[in-house]
């Protein structure tokens, strides 16, 4: 199962993208607060919503990008913010559009952008990842929000490491991994090779994104994104269940 992943809104992308892909993604991943550097999708979440209706991608994850990325070697208190931030985003945008649901397995995974040169300390993380778990969605009880993080579990700043030292409900659902890279289409994904954690960390890759924007000579604004073998992308993803 294969998506895309964008910085820019799905209505400035999607058809460019079918373009040059020649077929519809199985899901979008797309950007909340607070992520400063992307379009917002609570911002228009139903022009977004109308876009993935149109795009045959009905599923939208859920990504956040704090900026400075520093914020991300910071504290407990600064981990909870942004972590409170990116749920009222994520609420802001299933209030606005009816048809937008959560997951049916009620399991929605929320992802923390950690770039490469970026150090997550424990003391952020736990702040972050306790809020995202024990987060009162629309007040359903139901607490369907996962913890999960976008890395690169080669770079020589922290991240597994800090994942080794967790527990309970902070312990990582998932990392989401850039390395390696081909040029594969959407149709045709790489076989998974997806870089791991090393044993111990507690976590296991569940998405590769194979393929960035801007490289192997094509122009459509998206990343390709594939799911571990199994795993199902859009069942852990917002869902346009109908035309806005």
């Amino acid at each position: 199962m294969s998506g895309y992943d964008c910085a820019a809104a799905i209505q400035d992308v999607y058809q460019s993208a079918f373009d040059e892909e020649g077929r519809d993604p199985a899901f979008w991943l797309r950007y909340f607060n607070p992520s400063p550097d992307a379009d917002i999708f609570s911002d228009d979440a139903e022009s977004e919503c109308i876009a993935a209706w149109a795009s045959g991608g009905h599923a939208v994850g859920c990504i956040s990008a704090p900026v400075p990325q520093s914020l991300l070697s910071g504290s407990e208190a600064e981990g909870q913010a942004d972590a409170q931030a990116f749920c009222a985003s994520m609420l802001s945008a299933w209030d606005q559009v009816g048809p937008l649901h959560l997951p049916s397995n009620n399991q929605l995974y929320c992802w923390l952008d950690q770039e490469y040169d970026t150090s997550l300390s424990l003391p952020y993380w736990t702040g972050w990842a306790l809020y995202i778990a024990n987060y009162n969605f629309a007040n359903l009880k139901t607490y369907p929000l996962y913890p999960c993080v976008y890395c690169t579990p080669s770079s020589p700043f922290a991240n597994c490491s800090t994942f080794a030292q967790t527990s309970g409900l902070s312990i990582p659902e998932a990392i989401w991994v850039p390395v390696p890279e081909f040029c594969n289409g959407l149709a045709d994904p790489p076989s998974w090779q997806a870089e791991e954690c090393a044993s111990g960390s507690k976590v296991t890759t569940k998405l590769w994104q194979y393929r960035e924007e801007g490289v192997c000579g094509l122009s459509a604004a998206v990343d390709l994104d594939v799911g571990a073998p199994g795993f199902n992308v859009a069942s852990y993803c917002m869902l346009v269940v109908s035309n806005p």
